[in-house]
């Protein structure tokens, strides 16, 4: 009777593993592919050294516009909390999201960090 109860032990502990980790697995891929629409809309950004509005838009597929001026960079890293283009000349733009959208960008090669808000309220 002890073998038999180690048994449906064992096999219980191995189906419920089994099932926990076929389920974070499906959590996962569901969390990546929504990850894009975390960063796609259209933001603005103020540069306080030129006294000037930036519009910033993301699209589903994650590609890059600046003020109406396609950006020609690659996605490096997409996360919960990062998104990281490489441009061609290797600096990278980086946006950082809250839990709900992107909140700030950090352009690396004017070396600035910069605050942006939705333009759709």
């Amino acid at each position: 009777m002890r073998k038999r109860s180690l048994f449906l032990f064992g096999a219980s502990l191995i189906a419920g593993l089994s099932s926990f980790l076929g389920r974070s697995s499906k959590s996962h891929k569901q969390n990546q592919t929504l990850l894009p629409l975390l960063y796609a809309g259209t933001w603005q950004y103020k540069d306080e050294n030129r006294n000037r509005m930036h519009c910033v838009e993301i699209s589903q597929d994650l590609k890059l516009t600046i003020d109406q001026h396609p950006i020609n960079a690659q996605v490096e890293v997409v996360d919960q909390h990062n998104l990281i283009y490489i441009d061609n000349f290797g600096y990278h733009i980086t946006f950082t999201a809250s839990e709900s959208r992107p909140i700030q960008m950090m352009d690396e090669a004017d070396d600035q960090v910069y605050t942006i808000i939705n333009t759709k309220k």
